[in-house]
């Protein structure tokens, strides 16, 4: 959103870019270091549970889960009603969907007032809230090929994904530059994992499990494991620093570097010589414009199922060494500690992944939202 937005007033110094938030949001950060915000405004929105694979009948005897839709119903309609008295003050020219749930009570306000209405979605699978508002949408922009689409194929054009205008092709030259901006040694290969700012604690068990082995596979690795800030029931950075200490010992220790959260996660990427990631379109997106080599590992809890669409796109294109979803702490070496001493095949999924790439993806989605208002 933020490189969006970055781009929207690049393009159009001029125009007046709202940020519309869900009420409980920490949005204080938004306007950060870009200030590109001219307001941000909240709204109440609810949530509607489901999860990939729960079958109809868990579904309906799922009584939590029943009750906290059926709550959230009453928010999304409290929703509707701030968002309509927003769009009458606000009088914008185009709504823009990046999709959540705050979208549904905005996405629906604006079909009310007849304001244009622009979606965007990362995934393979289109969102439920972009599902939802969609169906009077002007545009439906879109992160991966229009064929994973079923949108009416004469509104659907295909963007890509915006990202940080910071990240780019990383040349080995930038590379070392990046190692050594990181304190890490030009010649010692970089394996960098991470599951996303909230964390994956799946990845975390499998890193704490492969990382020894991988250590004394390889003398001159080095390790960065992004925890992430750790959910209810997930470990903490200190814990799984105190795993990594128990079973390392002092030289291998060192080698490691854990970290819960990083606002220049591209330096990282960047120095990395192997990632291991969920299948998030957004930080595919970023990996291939790096063009880097990954081992991903897809989430199969998430709603629809889109990280495994997701991952399947990438086996499809060779564009990176797609684990199963339940995998072992044996397969993530096996696979980590061969890419790790055969370059390459790194460069060869690296290579496959960085076609993918759409470095213009914010200037396309700038220019339809600025041509969409413009026709209003």
């Amino acid at each position: 959103m933020l490189s969006l937005a970055h781009e929207l007033k690049k393009t159009n110094p001029k125009c007046k870019i709202i940020y519309i938030g869900q009420k409980g949001e920490k949005v204080e950060g938004l306007q950060g270091r870009y200030q590109v915000f001219d307001e941000v405004r909240t709204v109440s929105a609810g949530k509607f549970r489901r999860y990939h694979g729960q079958g109809l009948v868990a579904h309906l005897t799922d009584v939590r889960t029943l009750y906290l839709n059926s709550r959230d119903f009453f928010k999304v309609l409290r929703g509707l009603h701030q968002a309509e008295k927003l769009i009458k003050a606000i009088k914008p020219d185009v709504v823009f969907s990046k999709g959540g749930y705050v979208a549904v009570p905005v996405g629906l306000a604006a079909r009310l007032m007849r304001v244009p209405i622009i979606t965007h979605d990362s995934d393979t699978v289109p969102g439920l809230a972009n599902r939802i508002v969609g169906r009077w949408a002007a545009v439906h922009a879109t992160g991966m090929p229009e064929e994973y689409y079923s949108y009416p194929s004469g509104k659907v054009v295909y963007t890509g994904i915006p990202v940080d205008e910071r990240i780019k092709l990383v040349t080995e030259g930038l590379q070392k530059s990046y190692k050594k901006n990181l304190g890490l040694p030009a010649e010692a290969p970089l394996l960098l994992a991470a599951g996303g700012g909230q964390g994956a604690q799946q990845i975390n068990d499998l890193m704490l499990s492969a990382v020894p082995n991988l250590l004394a596979a390889n003398p001159k690795l080095r390790v960065i494991h992004i925890v992430g800030i750790g959910l209810a029931g997930q470990m903490s950075e200190q814990q799984i620093k105190d795993a990594y200490l128990k079973e390392l010992s002092g030289d291998d220790y060192a080698r490691v570097t854990t970290l819960t959260f990083t606002g220049d996660f591209y330096e990282y990427s960047g120095a990395a010589d192997l990632i291991i990631t969920r299948a998030g379109a957004t930080a595919m997106s970023e990996f291939a414009l790096q063009a880097k080599a990954c081992i991903v590992i897809p989430s199969s809890a998430l709603a629809g199922g889109h990280q495994l669409k997701n991952a399947q796109v990438l086996v499809q294109k060779n564009a990176a060494k797609v684990l199963p979803a339940d995998a072992s702490s044996e397969q993530l070496f096996k696979a980590a500690n061969d890419l790790l001493k055969n370059a390459q095949d790194r460069q060869k999924i690296a290579k496959n992944l960085s076609s993918t790439a759409m470095p213009q993806a914010a200037q396309m989605l700038a220019g339809i939202i600025l041509e969409t208002a413009e026709k209003d």
